[in-house]
């Protein structure tokens, strides 16, 4: 029962793939020359990118070159790049912001404000 599931789960995964069901489905491992496919095999690792959350004010905003430069709370400012220009409409120079923080793309990018 299990070897059938987890080939159907194969076959549902990689599409690609041809699998061959084993004649004796009752047998614990299979024989050398039977191949069995794991659904890891072939499938991608989808990693999520990492965020941060910071806290700080606004140190100057810069719409032509998509950034705004943050005063954070540790005392360091550090400029971010925008993910989204609509961003701009929501800031101003000296407001408190909470943002969070990915890294696209080796730069660290502004995804959420509050």
């Amino acid at each position: 029962m299990m070897k059938s599931i987890a080939i159907a789960l194969a076959a549902a995964l990689l599409p690609g793939a041809s699998l061959s069901a084993p004649a004796d489905l009752g047998r614990a491992a299979p024989t050398e020359q039977e191949t069995l496919v794991t659904p890891s095999q072939g499938v991608a690792a989808v990693r999520l990118p990492a965020t941060e959350t910071l806290r700080g004010v606004v140190d100057s905003v810069d719409q032509g070159n998509d950034t705004i430069k943050i005063r954070l709370s540790t005392g360091t400012a550090e400029q971010f790049e925008v993910q989204d220009g609509l961003l701009f409409n929501a800031v101003r120079y000296g407001d408190q912001v909470e943002i969070t923080v990915e890294s696209i793309e080796g730069a660290k990018t502004i995804v959420g404000l509050k």
